[in-house]
Formats: C-alpha cells, sequence, structure tokens
C-alpha cells in the first residue's frame, strides 16, 4: 500500500501528465484521460482530501470499510489517511465526471482541523463516503464544478483564493445535499447513525479523560450499546477513535497556535504535561515538541482495537 504526500506523484501513478501549478489544489474532468479500457488504482493513502462526482461510470470503488459500485449522480469523499482503492470498467457514451484533491492549507490558516470536520461531517473518517444526488442537486455541483475547472485550467498561476472560494460554495452545498432529504445518502444502518452522532459529540467534547461511558450518557445509550455500535459500522472502538480526535487536536493546536505543550495537554484533559508527551510519543512516535518543529512526520492513526 503506497501513500502519497503530493497530488502530483498520486497523479503521475494515475497517468495523469498535467503540470501541477500549485501543490495544494486540482482539478482534472475524468473522461479527458481515462478512455475505455479498464483501470484500476490501490489500495493507497494520501494525506490531502479527495472528492468525485462521476455520472455514467461503471467502477468498483471502496472507501474505508464501504464498497459501492456508483453509475450516476454519485459523489464520493476520501479524508486524509483514508484507505480506498477503485477500478474503472467503462464509461457510457454521455458520462462525466471530476475529480478533486485538495488540502487543507488551500482553506486558509484560521480553518483548523477539527472545525473543518465539524463543518462538513461527510469528511469524516467513519462516515458514510457517498452521496447520490437528485437531477437539481447534479446541475448545481456541475455547475460549480465547471467553473472551478475552468478557473484552474485556463490561468497560468491560479488564484488561491479564487479557487478556495468555488471550493468553499461546493462544500457548502453538498453539505445541504449530504442531510437532504431527497437524497438517498442516509445511514444503511442503526449502528451508522449512532456511531455519526458519537462522532460529532466527540469532536465538540474532545478530551482525554472523558471515557466511552461518558459519550454514551451524552447519547443516552448504555456503553455496551455505543461500543457494540460503533464497532459494527467501523470495526473500531469507541475508545480507538476517542483517541483518533485527541491526537487530531492535539495536532492543530501544536501547528496552528502559540500555545505552550502545558496549556495543550491542559485543554485536552491531561493533569500533567509529562503525561500528554508520552500519550502523544505513544500514538504519533515523537515527542509534542519534535512533532510542533517538523510536523512533516508520518502521520499514526491507532491500531485497531
Amino acid at each position: 500500500m503506497r501513500l502519497y504526500r503530493e497530488i502530483a506523484t498520486l497523479l503521475a501513478d494515475m497517468g495523469i501528465e498535467e503540470k501541477v501549478v500549485t501543490p495544494n489544489f486540482f482539478i482534472y474532468r475524468i473522461e479527458d484521460h481515462f478512455g475505455d479500457k479498464p483501470m484500476a488504482l490501490g489500495p493507497y493513502k494520501h494525506d490531502f482530501f479527495e472528492l468525485t462526482y462521476g455520472s455514467g461510470h461503471d467502477v468498483d470503488i471502496k472507501i474505508g470499510n464501504t464498497d459501492f459500485k456508483p453509475i450516476d449522480d454519485v459523489i464520493s469523499f476520501v479524508s486524509p489517511f483514508q484507505l480506498s482503492s477503485w477500478k474503472v470498467n467503462t464509461f457510457k457514451a454521455d458520462s462525466l465526471g471530476f475529480m478533486i484533491f485538495f488540502k487543507y492549507e488551500l482553506l486558509g490558516e484560521h480553518l483548523n482541523q477539527i472545525t473543518f470536520h465539524s463543518r462538513y461531517p461527510f469528511f469524516n473518517l467513519h462516515a458514510n463516503p457517498v452521496v447520490f444526488l437528485t437531477p437539481e442537486q447534479r446541475e448545481v455541483i456541475i455547475s460549480i464544478m465547471q467553473h472551478l475547472l475552468h478557473e484552474f485550467q485556463n490561468n497560468p498561476l491560479p488564484n488561491e483564493l479564487v479557487l478556495r472560494s468555488y471550493l468553499t460554495i461546493l462544500l457548502e452545498k453538498i453539505k445541504m445535499f449530504y442531510g437532504h432529504k431527497s437524497t438517498s445518502s442516509g445511514f444503511t444502518s442503526r449502528a451508522e447513525e449512532i456511531t455519526f452522532l458519537f462522532e460529532n459529540v466527540v469532536k465538540t467534547r474532545t478530551n482525554y479523560k472523558l471515557k466511552t461511558s461518558d459519550y454514551a450518557a451524552q447519547l443516552h445509550l448504555s456503553s455496551a450499546y455505543l461500543s457494540e455500535a460503533v464497532k459494527s459500522a467501523t470495526q473500531r472502538t469507541p475508545h480507538a477513535i476517542i483517541q483518533e480526535y485527541v491526537i487530531l487536536q492535539a495536532k492543530s493546536l501544536l501547528t496552528q497556535t502559540n500555545k505552550t505543550i502545558a496549556i495543550v495537554a491542559e485543554e485536552l484533559g491531561f493533569d500533567e504535561p509529562s503525561n500528554f508527551v508520552k500519550y502523544f510519543k505513544k500514538a504519533v512516535g515523537t515527542t509534542p515538541h519534535k512533532f510542533r518543529r517538523n510536523p512533516d512526520i508520518l502521520p499514526f492513526l491507532p491500531k485497531k482495537q
């Protein structure tokens, strides 16, 4: 399995030879690069976001633990370090698709990672990674993506502010559609719904001291039922997911603020800074001090528990 740190490297492995003019963003029209011959890639991970719209594509896709075969009017999402793979089988004559890659950096310094995932829940690691659009929603998405593509391809040095503006509009529209009753993006099981609610609570109350029982109580569920649902939907324990978000918040505070290690530890619920340092080093493989100096360290997601 390969981990891609640069968008350009992933594009090269996909056979796309266009020059990457900005390291934080890329968009292309799928039909401009893929013909009728089958193509497959993965499993792979990357440290940026992947957003794909497709219609008329016969493709086998796996994102995280979700397998699906989109045919018409589908948006799919891949978050940083999420395992994914795909195999293109055939295209219809009138197929249309766009693929977008972008990094946190494109969205500006003031939107930290926790805020981003709270605002756009479809990029949660354990959220449903696909939305099926209505015809009306399809037209909205295609229009925005065409504007993005035009802006990106017709300027030797694309203005990142303009790209960010169009991308933000796109994400806001998807957010509206993701929760819209007329889409088919609803949960396929009660376990998925519980896991989604659980992750949202964890994001808003990320604290080392809080246990599965604390989150279960807030959701008016028993700890056993919450654990069973989360394990069924994600193959991970609630404790492992809590740890993921503690580390994610810690990384955000270390790289996006000037707060001392002691203050970061306190905000995350650690009684002693030394306990936070041990916890962080065990999870990430380096100390908070070294990570702050060199955040481009291979990320770590806790082992399945």
